[in-house]
């Protein structure tokens, strides 16, 4: 049974953007510098999420969703 009939709509299918991996760039003396261990995540709508490397995926997941909602 799809989750339409239920009156649930059906999420939409899950869109990925292009990831390069480069030098960090030089950052001005204002912003803290990068912390290692922690994941920097900027979504196409312009959300960032910054996690650390004991996130849990289906929470990260579940977040994820939301804000591309």
């Amino acid at each position: 049974m799809s989750g339409e009939r239920a009156g649930v709509p059906k999420l939409p299918e899950p869109a990925f953007a292009e990831v390069w991996m480069g030098e960090p760039p030089a950052l001005p003396a204002s912003i803290a510098p990068l912390v290692p261990g922690l994941i920097g995540i900027a979504l196409p709508s312009g959300i960032k999420v910054t996690v650390d490397a004991a996130v849990a995926i289906d929470a990260l997941s579940r977040v994820i969703g939301a804000l591309t909602r």
